[in-house]
């Protein structure tokens, strides 16, 4: 697949990330219901941002973590001033340089890459599959460049679902589209290849 050169998230807009009208159209719990978690498992929040989905991911997660990663260290910053006011033991917080993770293999049985799929590159996916347990899956929630919407990047920058099953696929990943009735966005559930 033919792949552009994805423009990463802007930090300066990172106030957008938490504004209560995207529980509209991308509301947490529906996303986070995605993972089908009993509690202890671990998941990474791939590319976490603010922590919009790491505080109540780890809520849901009572014998479980949750590592938190992102690659801008104003986003980190951000997230770990708000995680200190929540007080959540199984959280912790990574910073990634090119695209690695300092995780061990098979250390995850959930990675969760929410609106962010369209700012990656292969090797990225290479570092998800290799975080994976043989039973875990990504789940993968994107825009979706086919559909017209007020709210994210504008659609050449975005992919449509055959463009992000191409994409993931050239990594290996074979993924299920999930039917979550997000308005603006594509689902993918993706198990470790």
């Amino acid at each position: 697949m033919e792949r552009r050169h994805p423009r990463k998230f802007d930090p300066s807009r990172a106030g957008n990330l938490d504004r209560p009208e995207r529980q509209r159209f991308l509301p947490n719990d529906r996303v986070l219901d995605l993972l089908d978690l009993a509690g202890d498992e671990t998941v990474v929040d791939y590319g976490a941002g603010t922590g919009t989905l790491t505080i109540p991911l780890a809520h849901r997660l009572p014998r479980g973590t949750v590592h938190a990663i992102d690659e801008n260290p104003q986003m980190i910053e951000r997230l770990r001033e708000r995680l200190a006011a929540e007080h959540l033991p199984n959280v912790s917080v990574h910073h990634i340089s090119d695209d690695a993770v300092p995780l061990p293999d098979g250390s995850a049985d959930r990675i969760l890459a929410v609106n962010l799929l369209h700012e990656l590159e292969e090797k990225a996916l290479r570092e998800m599959q290799r975080l994976l347990t043989p039973s875990g899956f990504l789940l993968v929630v994107d825009w979706n460049a086919e559909v017209e919407r007020d709210a994210g990047p504008p659609a050449d920058e975005a992919l449509s679902p055959e463009q992000g099953r191409a994409f993931l696929a050239s990594a290996g990943f074979s993924c299920q589209t999930l039917d979550a009735g997000f308005p603006y966005h594509f689902v993918f559930r993706c198990p470790r290849p």
